[in-house]
């Protein structure tokens, strides 16, 4: 416990620099960062690591793609941002398909050797890590007030952990799905929901105190549901994945608390849920916005 502890501690000193230097360089390289550290903890979960035909263009993806997505990052609030949000789409969608191309490839050449569910998973699961950190970088440049809504990511995905562990404790009984989580129940998971809700809360209320900031609560209450069933269904999968290969985490960056994935697993399932959501709704609805 007081690893576990003393790890959380120096993780939150860690985050809080992220944090607040989010609207710098530094963003987009923490996060592609954290997903190469997730990338390669998956590699080694489904035993394509020493492949190196699948491994090396994976990196080499994944690099290609924080790139160009910190040069529009970077460019974005410019009058002529070097690569606008269109461009930007275009870019990412040639590289997937080139990537998506090369792994198959590989594994057909290998005759073999390489199992084409190795490939498929190694695609899967990549392009999953990178929609999830990639999405933390979008939410937090291209959605309006993205500025005070990239903090729902951290918030939603914590903030439900912690319901769901304290409800569950104590007053669960009834199991949730205990083939994939055995810990997990029914009433851990309405305390998710209670716990984001709450964080969001509190979130906006600050915010609402300490800026011009007006905000829709009922809104923000609908979006707090919404994502406490996402970050748990993160949770789960993280959990079953972990189950079929036979391990107890992904990583030990962290130690006490596992790897990458094991920590982000919510938040790489919350972010895309969240940019998604408000890019598509950005002109019907909001949250934040200044008051008039």
């Amino acid at each position: 416990m007081l690893k576990r502890v003393l790890t959380a501690i120096v993780a939150i000193g860690v985050l809080i620099p992220v944090l607040v230097f989010s609207d710098t360089w530094f963003f987009p390289f923490a996060c592609c960062v954290l997903a190469s550290v997730a990338i390669f903890e998956i590699m080694g979960c489904i035993d394509v690591r020493k492949k190196l035909s699948l491994s090396i263009p994976t990196f080499v993806y994944e690099l290609l793609i924080f790139a160009v997505s910190a040069v529009y990052f970077l460019s974005a609030k410019s009058d002529s941002p070097v690569l606008p949000a269109s461009a930007l789409a275009a870019v990412i969608f040639a590289l997937t398909f080139f990537y998506v191309f090369w792994i198959l490839a590989a594994t057909m050449l290998s005759l073999g050797e390489v199992k084409f569910t190795k490939g498929a998973e190694l695609i899967i699961w990549t392009l999953y890590i990178l929609m999830g950190f990639v999405s933390l970088i979008m939410l937090r440049r291209q959605i309006a007030m993205g500025a005070y809504l990239y903090g729902l990511v951290f918030i939603g995905a914590w903030a439900t952990d912690t319901g769901a562990y304290f409800i569950g404790v104590l007053f669960g009984k009834h199991k949730l799905i205990p083939e994939v989580s055995p810990k997990k129940t029914v009433e851990g998971a309405f305390g998710g929901v209670l716990g984001a809700i709450l964080g969001f809360t509190v979130y906006a209320f600050i915010l609402q105190n300490i800026s011009d900031l007006k905000v829709n609560y009922i809104a923000l209450i609908v979006l707090a549901i919404v994502i406490a069933v996402v970050s748990q269904f993160g949770d789960l999968i993280a959990s079953y994945v972990k189950r079929e290969c036979g391990i107890k985490d992904f990583g030990f960056i962290f130690p006490g608390h596992g790897g990458v994935l094991d920590r982000f697993d919510s938040i790489i399932a919350v972010a895309p849920a969240i940019y998604f959501i408000l890019l598509l709704l950005q002109e019907y609805a909001w949250i934040f916005q200044f008051a008039a």
